[in-house]
């Protein structure tokens, strides 16, 4: 049987196979600045940024469909197996959508339930493939399901701008930053929680705070303070740029993460920030630029000090930072992981990329010069901790994964920066970087002991067995990433609407995308617009 079942498996088949049936039991913890499963063996978060996945489930943004040996999957199935085959472990996806023309919710309490029905298909997906999501509940940059959606729903919040505009004023209230201190804008976020939490998914019947499949909760996807100045110093009526807006983000971190984990005590809970230093610290100078990184709100020690954040998370962006100093790179791993491990917990770098433009053949070459170097500092520190009995790195999710030849690059509208970072599984990055320090943190978990110390969790709190997939299933992803890999499928080896056929299934229609509706217009334009107007004072 061993023997016919090798010969009918694929090489990828079996590696999926392998990751299936390896998959890690339960819930994730945190034991001795490790990340363990329920029965103390250690998971490594070894993962893929798709910050757009629930647009694709959604069919918000148009696809083609995989055709596999036996008909047609969907491109959320095809990602998930290609992780699952590549030793990938985790995924990370915002929980919300990412223009003002897909929100998860559409003002406080009311919800669009055809983006929850494409978030309930990825985690339904997801969990038959042995894959955990890190999942940020909010957003600094967007201008939907993000603070300062919070901010125009709370009359309190929005203040009187024009009156504190005409006495020289900027700052909360009546910016963004009065989401860390309003008490309607609090309230909001906290029943959004529970909501969220509270969820029962529509495909598989389990409550979100139920399901093992979701590795941990980001708070936000990069809380900052909304200081922008275009001079360093900042001017002293910036309101948001002094010291104190670094303690709204403090309390505001500690009460949100204590009552998400009173919702939900099952999973890990991190802060899902970039990790900068605030002005005065120890640490300060190790910041990218000259000064604006420092008043940006963030403290990273502090921010991760309280007992409901269970791990710390820094996201590294050369290009953003304009910091491309491989030292820089290979020193702020180290010290926040010296860092996390003083606070004795596990480190992971929860965003990472490195732009290349990808328009013709002599830009794609300088992927192996431009991208490759970047990606080699940050996977050998990853690997270099992961040998250490003391290391404290436990895991890099790159940024971010390409999903073609299945969607196309025109969705990024005029976001070159969203085109030019991302990763596809052919890419040399991808196979000589990403995949062999997968397959180097899988071949250490085979072999390596139950964490010591680690406490084995009782029979009656474990949580209900992920689902595994059947060898069909197996064969199928198998043969659909294989066909990928040689560009033979294209839309129009299926018939019209076959695109639809899954999301279809599940309630979710595909609507038409519009050219450009759906670009990620503050996280990608004024993010790096004002995070480069303000490295440029380095």
């Amino acid at each position: 049987m061993r023997r016919a079942f090798i010969t009918l498996c694929s090489v990828a088949a079996c590696l999926l196979a392998a990751q299936a049936s390896a998959a890690a039991t339960g819930f994730i913890r945190v034991s001795n600045a490790r990340f363990v499963d329920e029965d103390c063996k250690e998971f490594i978060a070894n993962g893929l940024n798709t910050w757009q996945l629930l647009e694709v489930a959604a069919g918000n943004l148009a696809s083609k469909p995989v055709v596999g040996a036996s008909g047609v999957t969907d491109v959320i199935q095809w990602t998930l197996a290609t992780a699952a085959a590549n030793n990938l472990t985790v995924l990370r996806s915002f929980a919300f959508g990412t223009d003002t023309s897909f929100p998860l919710q559409n003002k406080p309490g009311v919800y669009n339930e055809h983006a929850f029905a494409a978030l309930d298909h990825i985690l339904n997906e997801a969990s038959k493939y042995g894959i955990r999501l890190i999942l940020p509940l909010t957003d600094n940059w967007s201008a939907s399901d993000s603070k300062d959606q919070y901010v125009s729903w709370s009359s309190s919040a929005r203040g009187s701008l024009l009156s504190r505009l005409s006495h020289g004023v900027l700052g909360d209230p009546g910016t963004p930053d009065a989401f860390y201190t309003d008490s309607m804008c609090r309230k909001n976020f906290k029943e959004h929680m529970s909501t969220i939490v509270n969820r029962r998914n529509s495909i598989n019947g389990r409550l979100y705070r139920d399901d093992p499949t979701i590795f941990a909760w980001d708070l936000m996807n990069e809380p900052r303070c909304d200081c922008f100045p275009d001079q360093i110093p900042a001017p002293p009526e910036m309101v948001s740029c002094r010291p104190e807006c670094a303690g709204k983000i403090q309390g505001w971190i500690e009460e949100m993460s204590g009552h998400l984990k009173s919702l939900d005590p099952n999973h890990l809970v991190t802060v899902g920030e970039e990790g900068f230093y605030a002005m005065g610290s120890v640490n300060e100078h190790l910041n990218p630029g000259n000064g604006w990184a420092s008043i940006t709100g963030q403290n990273f020690s502090m921010n991760h000090s309280p007992a409901t954040i269970d791990f710390a998370a820094i996201h590294l962006w050369p290009d953003n930072w304009e910091t491309w100093d491989l030292n820089f790179l290979h020193k702020w791993i180290q010290v926040h992981a010296e860092d996390a491990a003083a606070m004795g917990k596990p480190l992971i770098v929860e965003e990472f990329g490195k732009q290349v433009l990808l328009d013709t053949p002599k830009q794609r070459a300088t992927i192996m010069s431009l991208r490759m170097p970047f990606y080699r500092k940050v996977y050998d520190a990853l690997k270099e901790s992961l040998a250490s009995p003391n290391g404290t790195l436990r895991g890099v999710v790159f940024w971010q994964w390409g999903f073609e030849p299945y969607v196309s690059n025109s969705h990024f509208g005029k976001c070159r920066h969203c085109e030019a970072i991302q990763v596809s599984a052919s890419d040399s990055v991808f196979t000589q970087v990403i995949r062999p320090a997968a397959d180097y943190s899988h071949g250490l978990l085979a072999v390596a002991p139950p964490v010591p110390g680690c406490k084995l969790v009782d029979a009656k709190d474990r949580a209900k067995p992920l689902p595994t997939l059947s060898m069909a299933s197996v064969l199928e992803a198998s043969t659909t990433q294989e066909a990928a890999k040689k560009g033979l499928t294209e839309g129009s080896q299926t018939s019209p609407g076959a695109s639809a056929d899954v999301s279809n299934q599940l309630g979710i229609q595909r609507a038409t995308r519009k050219d450009g509706a759906n670009k990620r217009t503050r996280h990608s334009h004024q993010k790096a617009l004002h995070q480069r107007s303000n490295s440029r004072h380095s």
